[in-house]
């Protein structure tokens, strides 16, 4: 709906806009110098990047796929890490210090007045069932005292030679990797006497 007069006007307005606009001397440095004075600076730029929230969309088959990444990592660093022995170490023994220290006697302690027999059997004897027997005291109480070096060690008591039971007056050990009730006895070095420390 428009009409010749329009169309005169229109290609007047399109001809004036083709004209070439000369600028000033210096416009092109004014503004760029005025462009680098309004940028914030790296660090700026970089907290407003990390800053301004985003929208992710993750498709069930996306989110499947980062979940079994991640899991595969886990699994990676902790098949990467407990392969690992310590040079001059058996596997489950407690860790030694650097300087030879004079062992300490700890002295273990059972009351089981119905056994036939007890033995000791721990990290720091490779779990024999019959390299540490105790002996009988009185009325029931089985002892038996053993030279530790300073380290952390897990234990348990052999009754009749078959059932492990752990010392009820020692702290109980979570890592057991047998599924048998054990016991924890840290030896700091210091001389020591009862069935923990």
């Amino acid at each position: 709906m428009h009409g010749p007069a329009d169309d005169s006007l229109i290609a007047r307005v399109a001809e004036e806009l083709r004209r070439p606009v000369a600028a000033r001397p210096g416009f092109d440095e004014r503004v760029m110098a005025a462009v680098r004075a309004e940028a914030p600076s790296l660090p700026a730029r970089a907290w407003t990047w990390l800053t301004e929230p985003r929208s992710f969309v993750v498709t069930p088959l996306g989110g499947l796929a980062t979940a079994a990444g991640l899991a595969a990592l886990v699994i990676a660093g902790v098949v990467a890490t407990s392969g690992r022995e310590r040079p001059g170490a058996a596997r489950g023994a407690a860790l030694q210090p650097a300087a030879v220290a004079a062992p300490t006697v700890v002295t273990f302690v059972l009351v089981a007045p119905r056994a036939t027999s007890v033995a000791l059997a721990g990290d720091f004897d490779g779990w024999d069932r019959v390299k540490l027997p105790m002996r009988r005291a009185s009325a029931g109480l089985w002892t038996l005292d053993v030279p530790l070096a300073a380290g952390r060690y897990r234990y348990a008591f052999v009754v009749d030679g078959r059932r492990f039971v752990a010392d009820p007056t020692a702290p109980p050990a979570v890592d057991d990797d047998f599924g048998q009730p054990t016991s924890v006895v840290t030896v700091s070095g210091r001389a020591a006497a009862g069935g923990s420390l």
